[in-house]
């Protein structure tokens, strides 16, 4: 999914640690928060990474898995140097590298263990250069960008209503009440044969990203999200704002956002 909006390469500011907040609840109905996020911003703010997993529902220890997948993404990313500086085609080699590797790891511990069912996750990650913004992602964890008040989700689910919807056999509308909804089609640490799906997106001054776990937009519409983003601020008070609009849409699943304003 490579992003064609913009032909002409526009410089943006740095990203500060103001511009990046995160928060994560278990949500109204389920005991164990399964979802985990990291967040990174250089010490020159010319970069910035982003990662939110979620443990699969209904498999043993998802929140050991999604914890296990944002961590060593995080320490590869610190270790890699390139937050120093960075391009597009270096970023989507790094996810491309690590994200396999922490698939390998967490398959290895499912294989040591024996688990009954395979303890995996989804990842929605993201790297920031000065004119882009690269994102790895697996399973129905998503990214949206909202430019000149209009959003977007950069990110396509892989999951089986997703399917059902790309071949026009189920609306959209009612894909959010089918009963194979939770289904999701790729994730990391069930299966040995693993690659992320990897985008590069351009980024102009003035926009505004959420990466989310599917407890945000599972009870909220796209346009809903739209007014929240749009209405913030600040990136602090859009994340408050979608978790608490989540939880009042029924908070039935853990909801996490991550928000960029740049």
């Amino acid at each position: 999914m490579q992003d064609s909006s913009e032909n002409k390469t526009v410089a943006c500011d740095n990203i500060t640690p103001l511009d990046v907040v995160a928060s994560t609840h278990v949500g109204l109905v389920r005991e164990v928060n399964e979802d985990s996020y990291v967040y990174c911003v250089d010490e020159t703010h010319k970069s910035a990474f982003v990662a939110i997993a979620d443990g699969i529902g209904g498999h043993d220890s998802g929140d050991i898995a999604s914890r296990m997948c944002v961590r060593t993404l995080l320490i590869a990313w610190k270790k890699s140097l390139l937050w120093r500086e960075t391009t597009s085609e270096e970023a989507s080699k790094f996810f491309d590298v690590e994200t396999s590797s922490s698939n390998d790891s967490i398959y290895q511990l499912n294989k040591t263990f024996n688990v009954q069912h395979p303890m995996g996750t989804t990842l929605v990650a993201g790297i920031y250069t000065f004119d882009s913004i690269i994102t790895a992602h697996a399973g129905d964890s998503r990214c949206y960008r909202l430019r000149d008040g209009n959003l977007k989700c950069l990110t396509e689910d892989h999951s089986f209503v997703a399917e059902l919807i790309k071949r026009n056999i189920i609306s959209r509308e009612k894909s959010r009440n089918h009963p194979f909804a939770h289904i999701i089609s790729k994730s990391i640490g069930t299966t040995l044969d693993f690659k992320p799906e990897i985008n590069v997106f351009d980024r102009k001054p003035g926009d505004r990203f959420l990466f989310c776990s599917d407890g945000v937009n599972v009870h909220l519409e796209d346009p809903q999200i739209e007014i929240i983003i749009n209405d913030a601020s600040n990136p602090y008070e859009a994340v408050k704002n979608l978790i608490y609009a989540s939880l009042r849409g029924g908070g039935e699943d853990n909801i996490t956002a991550v928000c960029v304003f740049t």
